[in-house]
């Protein structure tokens, strides 16, 4: 075979070797996300996702060298996830005012009936039950993220600031994180309650209409311009 041809043929190789290890750890993500909704958090083990995909513990290793390091990425892929749904209905918007909604409308409908997943990466998050496995290099994985999230609601309040459509006073990136917090505010009620077994008297569709009629005036309305 000549050195060309052997460079394309390792080339290639090499390109499905790639795709198997992407593929394999999706489906590792993918068996742990649904061992901890099925189990929760204090009964996780990679022993057990081992077993589920018939991987042996050193070939799991070679992935993921720890439980923390796998819920990481658990948890970053889910807000990565997250953050693309809301870029792309973001970029459907021509004004701030609709970016937010989009932004808040966006997240509520991608956990408003699936709040077993919320709590999962909620109690995942800062302060939850695994706090520690997010250090400063973890973090610096996350600002991109945070971008993508508000970045797109952040640029069209901007853009309206110069027209005079958004107050000048008020800060269009934090306008978009309050407008997201106040949606994950919301959902995590509907969590506490469904855990009570006494739900909200409230519909899902009239309290996301109230959150964002608010945020709405605010940024249409909300003082001097």
């Amino acid at each position: 075979m000549s050195p060309l041809k052997d460079s394309v043929a390792r080339t290639k190789r090499e390109a499905r070797n790639e795709r198997r290890r992407d593929q394999t750890r999706s489906e590792i993500l993918d068996t742990a996300r649904d061992a901890v909704l099925r189990s929760g958090l204090a009964s996780f083990t990679l022993a057990a996702v081992a077993d589920e995909l018939a991987l042996t513990k050193p070939a799991l290793y070679y992935y993921f060298d720890s439980k923390e390091a796998l819920l990481f990425e658990l948890l970053l892929r889910e807000w990565v996830e997250s953050a693309t749904e809301v870029q792309a209905a973001v970029e459907e918007t021509e004004n701030g005012a609709d970016a937010v909604e989009q932004l808040m409308r966006t997240v509520f409908n991608r956990y408003r009936n699936r709040l077993e997943l919320f709590v999962l990466f909620f109690k995942m998050g800062p302060g939850g039950d695994f706090e520690g496995m997010i250090g400063p290099k973890e973090l610096e994985r996350f600002r991109p993220i945070n971008d993508m999230l508000y970045g797109g609601a952040e640029a069209r309040l901007r853009a309206d600031q110069h027209t005079g459509d958004f107050p000048k006073k008020r800060d269009p990136r934090r306008f978009a994180f309050s407008a997201h917090m106040a949606v994950i505010g919301l959902l995590n009620m509907k969590a506490i309650v469904a855990a009570a077994k006494d739900p909200l008297i409230h519909s899902d569709d009239d309290l996301i209409e109230d959150l964002c009629t608010t945020f709405r005036d605010a940024a249409l309305h909300g003082g001097a311009k």
